[in-house]
């Protein structure tokens, strides 16, 4: 009797190692998706000085992104992922309550592109979903959803347009054909992960992007106390790999 019940807290814990090992098969994913993208910068924005705050967002001049990437798992809760995105971003004084920058009438709009490498940690479990199923999504299930932490650094380059770039006045410093156009981003932001299958999980991810340059938008105010920067709202579509004995994603 005794023999059978030895067999059976060993066959248990066997089962469980393997169960817990299980985010090894699929270290690699491959993520695909689109958002909005907010700028906050000198120009456009709430009331006062632009600085990088919730005050100074402008909902009506945000402006779309998609992006790729690639997460691979280093351990159960630390992941490693690369993006490259491409974005807009824009602001309109016209559209500020601050009476000097209405006064100043300045607006712009330009493309952006962004690589970035950011570290991400799990702060709840990820589970992977029913096998080939998509009964997660008629019915949701809190425990596939994991969520997250990031952040890293990247490189971001932009292409803004002024719709009046002659424009000049005390508060103004430099001159628009001067800065360099591209910066050091700095990502850092809240995830969220749902697991539908084995194979698919959907994400949402909420961050700004920090940068090194006071030129998102063409534009800087020797009153500005902080560099440009801009938020993000995306939404992917993550496709796990499975993970090949060499260690390497079997396609």
């Amino acid at each position: 009797m005794r023999k059978y019940i030895l067999l059976s807290i060993i066959f248990i814990l066997i089962l469980s190692e393997a169960n817990a090992q299980r985010w090894k098969r699929v270290r690699y994913e491959v993520i695909y998706g689109a958002g909005i993208n907010v700028a906050m910068t000198d120009l456009g924005g709430g009331p006062g000085i632009g600085t990088f705050g919730f005050k100074d967002i402008d909902l009506s001049q945000t402006r779309p992104g998609i992006f790729v990437g690639a997460r691979y798992r280093i351990k159960e809760k630390i992941a490693a992922k690369l993006t490259i995105s491409v974005g807009w971003l824009a602001g309109n004084d016209a559209l500020t309550p601050e009476t000097s920058r209405l006064n100043r009438g300045i607006k712009f709009s330009g493309p952006l592109i962004e690589t970035a490498v950011v570290g991400e940690y799990s702060i709840t479990k990820e589970r992977l979903g029913s096998r080939y199923t998509f009964s997660n999504i008629r019915r949701f299930k809190f425990k596939y959803l994991n969520s997250y932490v990031f952040g890293g650094v990247g490189i971001v380059s932009f292409f803004p347009k002024n719709s009046n770039p002659t424009y000049r006045s005390n508060s103004e410093k430099g001159k628009t054909s001067s800065y360099s156009k591209v910066a050091m981003a700095m990502p850092l932001g809240i995830g969220f992960k749902y697991g539908i299958n084995r194979k698919l999980a959907l994400s949402a991810e909420f961050g700004g992007r920090f940068t090194t340059s006071d030129y998102l938008d063409g534009h800087s105010d020797l009153c500005s106390n902080s560099n440009d920067g801009y938020l993000t709202i995306m939404i992917g579509l993550n496709y796990k790999l499975k993970t090949a004995r060499s260690g390497l994603p079997r396609f």
